[in-house]
C-alpha cells in the first residue's frame, strides 16, 4: 500500500500554498491508509470535540473519503461551537455539525448513536486559574463518553506531553517510556487515557489512544513559531 510519504502519493503537491482553501482542499484530500480505514466503517462516524485544530480537516477528510468509497455513511461533528463559522464551514463541507455541552449528561444522551467514534475533546490552553474545568473535560467527560458509547470503537486523541522531560542530546521520549507528566494539564491528560483504559479492560471498550507531538501545520505549530 502507498504511504502518505510515498513519492506517488506526494507528486501532486504544490511547491507553494497560496490561500488557506488551498491548504484546506490538500490537508483534508483523503489518502490511501484514509480511505482504507474509511472502507471498514459499517455506519456513521461521530466526531466528538470537532471544533478544535484538526477536527474540521479531519471531519472534511472523512466525507470526502467516504463520497469517493461511494458509501452513504454520515460524518457528525459534535461540539460547543463557540465559533459559528466553524459550524457553518462543517456544513457546507458535507458534515453533520451537533451543538452540544458534552459534560450535560441530558445533551450527550440525544447525540447519534454509533459504531465508530473519535473523541478529540480536551481542554489544554486557559488550564492556570481553571484547574477543576480542565480536569472536568479531560478525566471526567472520557468517563460519560465511555459509558454513552460503550458499544463502539472508540480512537481517543491523547498528547505527549505525558511523557517526562527530557535532555535534547537523547532525542526525546519513546513510547515505551513510563508516563511521568509535567504539571496539571499533562497530569489530567493521562487521567484521560487511565478513563479509556479503565472501561477497557473492565468493560471491554473497544479503545485505541493515539498521542499527539508538535502540532506541525502552516498556519501554527513549531515551524510556524520559529519562522514567527
Amino acid at each position: 500500500m502507498q504511504t502518505p510519504t510515498s513519492p506517488a502519493h506526494t507528486a501532486d503537491l504544490p511547491q507553494h500554498v497560496g490561500s488557506v482553501a488551498q491548504l484546506e482542499e490538500l490537508l483534508s484530500r483523503p489518502t490511501p491508509p484514509a480511505l482504507a480505514g474509511l472502507r471498514q466503517l459499517d455506519g456513521d462516524l461521530v466526531i466528538l470535540g470537532v471544533s478544535g485544530k484538526m477536527g474540521p480537516t479531519l471531519a472534511r477528510m472523512a466525507v470526502r473519503g467516504l463520497e469517493q468509497l461511494g458509501l452513504p455513511h454520515k460524518v457528525y461533528g459534535v461540539a460547543r461551537f463557540s465559533q459559528p463559522a466553524v459550524q457553518a464551514e462543517l456544513e457546507a463541507a458535507g458534515g453533520i455539525p451537533v451543538a452540544c455541552d458534552l459534560l450535560d449528561r441530558a445533551a450527550l444522551a440525544r447525540l447519534p448513536t454509533s459504531r465508530h467514534v473519535i473523541f478529540m475533546a480536551g481542554q489544554k490552553f486557559g488550564t492556570t486559574g481553571n484547574q477543576h474545568m480542565t480536569w472536568a473535560i479531560n478525566t471526567h467527560l472520557p468517563a460519560l463518553v465511555c459509558e454513552r458509547y460503550s458499544d463502539a470503537a472508540i480512537v481517543a486523541f491523547s498528547t505527549g506531553n505525558v511523557y517526562p522531560l527530557t535532555p535534547v542530546v537523547e532525542g526525546g521520549a519513546q513510547e515505551h517510556d513510563d508516563p511521568q507528566p509535567v504539571g496539571e494539564y499533562a497530569a489530567s491528560c493521562l487521567g484521560r487515557e487511565r478513563i479509556f483504559e479503565y472501561y477497557s479492560r473492565t468493560q471491554g471498550l473497544r479503545c485505541a489512544i493515539m498521542r499527539l507531538n508538535y502540532a506541525v501545520e502552516l498556519r501554527y505549530g513549531v515551524l510556524v513559531d520559529i519562522a514567527s
